[in-house]
């Protein structure tokens, strides 16, 4: 072996028997004791999350599309197309009325 072999050999040594510090350097996981603790604020939250979706699902069933929508646009639109155009003849007929009685 080489001398860089032999020195690059010697460091990945050293590397691996270096201590380390726990897996979860982070705060979270691996300790036993809370454990209990955190999957219980986690079944909770679960809990809680589950009725406020329940809850929104209920109020979305009553909640109008926008299909449904269209079409009460629509048939809206229809029925004062409707009004208007039955007013309209209306009054024509009103107006020729008036006409004929006065000559």
């Amino acid at each position: 072996m080489s001398d860089r072999e032999l020195t690059e050999l010697a460091n990945n040594v050293r590397y691996l028997r270096a201590p380390r510090p726990p897996v979860d350097g982070g705060g979270g996981g691996g300790d036993h004791e809370r454990m209990e603790q955190r999957i219980s604020a986690l079944e909770a939250a679960n809990l809680e999350t589950r009725d406020r979706l329940a809850r929104i699902e209920t109020r979305l069933e009553t909640v109008a599309t926008k299909a449904d929508l269209h079409q009460e646009m629509h048939a809206t639109t229809w029925k004062f197309i409707s009004w208007t155009t039955g007013i309209g003849i209306a009054l024509i007929g009103a107006t020729m009325g008036i006409v004929k009685a006065m000559h």
